[in-house]
């Protein structure tokens, strides 16, 4: 029985933290707090009422932020009081205090025209954690609360205890900071069991007198008292109260207060000295109930409390400011305005630089579907620090089964700090991890099973073990909902997972989020069946609200009337009922039925770039008078075909060497896949251009350009800007613009009075090198700055160069594309479209892209296509083996074709040189492999230098495709050349080729009359490490041979 395929609803969780910190969050927790409640300085006084907060409706959509470049933000309003002695200056006006960005339906943040996400941070759960010095031996208890300062209880190897509050330098004696707190000598030697052990602790601190240093006054236990166990600064959450409660009570004496008691510390205090006498248990910090996830919510609210203390700051600066003007000034108290007392901008500044600097706000990948979803299902431990994490951070542990993916995560110095949340992990409200189970129950005599419908979420905070009934003899134990439960959702899309190993199967799940959507879509042949689920949840495609009818549908809109009768009652969702028994169950609906029906319109997204230049867009799946069901697909994005994940295409390929174009990682292709434009992507450039008005001069736009022909003139609009559907090249304008000098030389000044014309500027934005497509929007906003927006869209089909690569990790180049006629041919004539190199499978052990081209050879030629999930050899050895060969050898005998299938070399076949028409000597494995083209496109790469800048400090070339920059020529080449004893080219290279400024003039000169060249003479490198070394106070120069005179 096939199991159902769950894909939890992960952006839920964060749209109602985000929720939770608007309406809750931001009153109850951080505008409670005293000093912003009154304050009072210099006779003024000012109230706030953090209670009563009011939210202005965005002045913009979500979508329309997108186009014009916007934030998609609210603003929030808090009621204030301002009072001099008894003049009001105002009384409970609300002002504008911040501009919080607002979640959109897909999770994200819009932030001046880009959507950016929050990566969720892992951090150290609430509650009470014991750990272990292994330097010095000493046994630590540490109170981590949700509010406040952490407290951690020690027992040295001396066997002596103290209690230390955090950012405090002394620590206290934990006996005399109990019986400060209140607590009695009777109540505490009654509640430790190892009373001896307390009696020798002591013991040690009376005879060792220095110690006595460390004991607190009086005054600071009544401070710590105050500070600890009656403030409302400090708080350990319900979820710290209950690991409390759980670790040093019995259920009969928990708390429920949230304040921290002196019984906590007390029973802190035993547990740490049954520790140090062999009972109880260590905790592991790495393990995932003893962290936490912190939700967009709470980041976003520890954002603005960080942000409070210099609003407060700022408020009593400025009310001493306004006392002086007060006094010296004689300002009439009436006269002044609230801003002059209440800076309204900290805040957002602070939330500002927040979501555009901060680590954790990232710019959301929109590569494809895939892509998006897994960047926004990221965890992250990284805690900000530069510090060297050690390797017990990143590795596996045994919490992270079903939660934490372990194949899946960033390659390089983060890798294993950067985490990918499973197929059907959440994080629940409390910020942990939690993933789905079926409850199985098991009798011990008769072994009988018994599943409970639905499934149960469990997760590491708490203890779900295997549960024994008492006075029955049934056992509760949990079993998984399904095989690739263990994955995250990019590695559940690789088939056949089981044969590849592990890095491999990383480097597959990352190259599948770096696919670039191609413009004609095909929907792989052997999937795992989480393409419809991801397709289902992502924000590309638009599926139904409710059953309906398809009354009207377009490439803008699709309209489905629902009947109000068929959401309350007839339901069609049934996925077992068959479409003759829906037809008829149709038919037979009375024609009052649609009586009272209600019209949802559904509009397609129009066609936009990402931020990574590839194209977003919807077209109809559906058909008119076609019934659909609630929750169905109604669309296709530009990466989905028939409702399914499509990235790539299914690719005739050959695994054989040839003639070395191959070798390696390079991939041979035919020229079919170029002139079919199989692996052709479409790209959407964005150009933009302010005019700018300063002191210089001011632009305008026009299509009266200086020295421009009467053809390219023609192809701009009156207002200067490039017409629609025009195709352009590299230097064409785009934006025509001139530039009117205030203030001329006396040369723009002479020539203005000889031909009676003013001079202007040429500044056109023009189309950059290497570049060219189809202008098929521009935009023309007005607002204080004009600015133009010109859209470019650019076919680019495959070529050498570009990067392309399996589901398996089977990455390569294009190095070679082959006339069709010689590419080698199966026996039926079909030519190979690419050709693999067969030595980079044994290596990489990455034996599953073998099972995927065999079997979807056999699906190409029965026309079918198959859905295997990973881990299918758990219901028989070598399954995967015996179904790619029945497939096979169903194939062959179906279509005829025997060569399909060859019992003495089974999965190899005879294929034929496309020169020679000879068949090679040994059988070679064929087959289609689904074949994705990467966005790492050699168009964007591949740069030169001819005529680029230098660096002006340096006079060093500049590096870096933008700035014209070239290949530096390192210290490996240079040995390359010394190699070969290439003595004068050497010279060259490192010289009048690269910085010697001087000879460089010298040698153009020379070489266009002729002369002979100059000799080559220091280069600025040279220079500029003597000076640095002459920094350093080391006195060296470089001086000419038999001279005195310095070179420089």
């Amino acid at each position: 029985m096939r199991k159902e395929i769950i894909l939890t609803d992960y952006l839920s969780t964060q749209q109602n933290s985000f929720k939770h910190t608007l309406e809750k969050g931001l009153c109850g927790l951080k505008l409670k707090v005293s000093k912003l409640k009154k304050i009072k300085k210099s006779g003024f006084v000012l109230n706030i009422d953090g209670y009563n907060l009011k939210y202005k409706r965005p002045k913009f959509t979500s979508q329309d932020c997108i186009f014009k470049g916007k934030t998609y933000s609210t603003t929030l309003f808090i009621s204030i009081s301002i009072r001099h002695k008894d003049t009001y200056i105002c009384n409970n006006k609300y002002i504008p205090i911040a501009e919080i960005p607002l979640i959109t339906r897909k999770g994200e943040f819009i932030i001046n025209g880009n959507s950016r996400i929050i990566i969720n941070q892992c951090v150290r759960s609430f509650g009470l954690f014991f750990y272990k010095d292994t330097k010095d031996q000493s046994l630590f208890g540490t109170i981590v609360p949700e509010k406040g300062n952490w407290i951690t209880v020690k027992i040295t190897k001396k066997n002596r205890i103290y209690i230390k509050v955090d950012r405090m330098k002394n620590a206290a004696l934990a006996f005399n900071l109990l019986k400060a707190l209140g607590l009695t000598q009777k109540k505490i030697f009654h509640s430790i069991k190892k009373k001896n052990f307390l009696i020798q602790s002591i013991n040690i601190i009376n005879e060792d007198k220095p110690l006595m240093r460390l004991n607190f006054k009086y005054e600071n236990y009544k401070f710590l008292n105050k500070k600890l166990f009656q403030s409302s600064d400090y708080s350990l959450g319900s979820t710290g109260r209950n690991k409390l409660n759980s670790r040093l009570y019995t259920t009969a004496n928990y708390l429920k207060t949230t304040k921290l008691q002196p019984e906590d510390l007390l029973g802190t205090t035993n547990y740490l000295i049954n520790l140090k006498n062999g009972l109880g248990e260590i905790d592991d910090i790495d393990n995932l109930k003893n962290k936490k996830i912190k939700l967009i919510g709470e980041i976003i609210e520890d954002q603005i409390s960080l942000s409070l203390k210099e609003f407060v700051e700022n408020i009593k600066e400025k009310i001493n400011k306004m006392k002086v003007k007060i006094k010296k000034q004689k300002k009439i108290v009436s006269n002044i305005n609230t801003k002059e007392i209440v800076n309204t901008r900290i805040i957002s500044l602070n939330i500002k630089s927040f979501f555009s600097s901060n680590q954790l706000c990232q710019i959301l990948e929109e590569i494809n579907p895939l892509s998006e979803i897994t960047h926004k299902r990221k965890v992250t431990s990284i805690s900000g620090t530069k510090q060297r994490l050690n390797l017990k951070i990143r590795e596996i542990n045994d919490t992270h089964y079903k939660k934490i993916c372990p194949v899946e995560t960033v390659e390089g110095k983060n890798a294993g700090l950067i985490w990918s949340l499973t197929k059907e992990a959440r994080i629940n409200k409390n910020g942990f991890i939690e993933t789905s189970f079926y409850i199985k129950k098991l009798l011990k005599k008769n072994k009988y099973r018994r599943i409970k419908k639905g499934t149960f979420f469990a997760s590491s905070e708490h203890d779900f073990t295997n549960l024994l009934n008492k006075g029955s003899n049934k056992i509760t134990t949990f079993i998984p909902t399904s095989r690739v439960q263990i994955v995250s959702i990019g590695t559940s899309l690789i088939p056949f997972l089981e044969h590849n190993d592990a890095n491999r199967a990383l480097m597959g799940s990352n190259m599948q989020r770096q696919a670039v959507p191609l413009m004609i879509r095909q929907k792989p042949i052997v999937n795992t069946g989480i393409e419809n689920a991801i397709v289902h949840n992502n924000a590309y495609n638009t599926t139904s609200l409710y059953a309906g009818i398809v009354k009207y549908k377009s490439n803008k809109k699709i309209i489905i009337h629902e009947s109000i009768k068929t959401q309350s009652g007839i339901d069609f969702r049934d996925s077992d009922l068959s479409r003759l028994f829906i037809e008829k169950k149709k038919r037979n609906l009375k024609i009052s039925l649609y009586q009272k029906f209600m019209k949802r319109t559904y509009k397609l997204k129009k066609r936009r770039s990402t931020i990574h230049n590839t194209t977003v867009y919807e077209t109809s799946l559906v058909f008119k008078n076609e019934w659909v069901k609630k929750a169905q697909i109604l669309t296709d994005s530009a990466s989905s075909h028939e409702g399914r994940l499509a990235l790539g295409k299914n690719i005739l390929v050959a695994y054989m060497p040839w003639k070395g174009y191959n070798f390696e990682d390079a991939i041979v292709i035919s020229e079919r896949l170029v002139k079919n434009d199989i692996f052709t992507s479409v790209h959407i450039k964005k150009y933009k251009t302010f005019l700018i008005n300063n002191e210089t001069g001011e632009e305008k736009l026009t299509n009266n350009i200086p020295n421009l022909d009467k053809t390219k003139r023609q192809l701009l609009n009156k207002n200067g800007t490039v017409k629609q559907g025009i195709f352009v090249t590299e230097n064409s304008i785009l934006v025509g613009k001139v530039k009117k000098l205030r203030n001329p030389n006396l040369k723009v000044k002479l020539l203005n009075l000889i031909f009676k014309q003013t001079y202007v500027k040429d500044t056109s934005l023009r189309v950059p090198l290497n570049n060219n497509g189809t202008v098929i929007s521009t935009k023309v906003i007005k607002e204080k700055n004009i600015y133009i927006i010109i859209y470019l869209l650019e076919k680019r089909k495959i070529q050498v160069g570009d990067k392309i690569s399996g589901r398996h990790g089977n990455k390569g180049t294009i190095s070679k594309i082959m006339k069709l006629n010689d590419m080698p041919y199966l026996q039926d004539g079909t030519p190979i479209d690419m050709i693999l190199n067969p030595l980079g499978i044994p290596s990489r052990m990455n034996v599953g892209q073998v099972f995927e081209c065999l079997l979807g050879l056999a699906g190409k030629y029965l026309k079918e296509n198959y859905e295997l999930l990973p881990f299918d050899e758990i219901y028989g050895t070598k399954l995967s083996n015996r179904l790619v060969y029945n497939k096979l050898y169903e194939a062959s005998t179906k279509t005829k074709n025997k060569w399909i299938f060859d019992p003495n070399s089974p999965g190899k076949t005879r294929i034929f040189d496309g020169k020679t028409s000879k068949a090679f000597n040994q059988p070679v494995t064929i087959g289609y492999a689904y074949m994705l083209k990467l966005v790492h496109l050699v168009k964007d790469k591949l740069t030169a230098r001819s005529i680029g800048s230098y660096s002006y400090i340096t006079k060093q070339p500049l590096k870096g495709k933008s700035k014209k920059g070239g290949q530096r020529f390192g210290e490996m080449e240079l040995w390359a050349l010394e190699s070969f004893g290439s003595a004068y080219n050497l010279q060259e290279t490192i010289t009048i080729k690269s910085d010697d400024l001087t000879n460089k003039y010298k040698t153009i000169n020379s070489l266009i009359k002729g002369n002979k060249l100059p000799i080559p003479s220091s280069p600025e490198s040279i220079k500029v490490f003597i000076l640095e070394l002459q920094a350093l106070c080391l006195n060296i120069s470089l001086y000419y041979p038999d001279s005195r005179n310095k070179l420089f």
